[in-house]
């Protein structure tokens, strides 16, 4: 569990980047809480685009959910990278989120996942 004294660590070594993960959605004011914690004691903030958070979509959520952690890890500053689970059997859409957030030029400049699919 990251606690204060966890980022304080963190804090002390040089890392280019760090990785979270985010892989239930039943589990989100439990994230959310730890990647704002980070986000306040970080010596680097997730704004400087080197904080990612692994979200696995298309397991125990629907595509509204899946959207949803996107668009507030987003907002919170930080890069998610989407992983589809069971990727040769999900609907069309889930192929298109990925390729919308894990290309960073294109998430970058396309806001919204409606503006990337028109």
């Amino acid at each position: 569990m990251l606690t204060e004294e966890k980022i304080d660590y963190l804090n002390k070594i040089k890392i280019k980047e760090i990785h979270f993960a985010w892989d239930r959605y039943c589990d989100k004011d439990i994230i959310l809480d730890k990647l704002k914690l980070y986000a306040d004691n970080a010596r680097v903030k997730p704004h400087s685009h080197n904080s990612i958070v692994y979200t696995i979509v298309n397991f125990d959520t629907t595509f509204e959910q899946d959207l949803e952690r996107i668009y507030t890890l987003r907002e919170l500053g930080y890069w998610a990278y989407v992983m589809i689970y069971d990727k040769e059997h999900c609907d069309r859409r889930y192929k298109d989120l990925q390729r919308w957030v894990n290309n960073r030029f294109i998430f970058a400049k396309c806001e919204k996942f409606e503006q990337y699919k028109n």
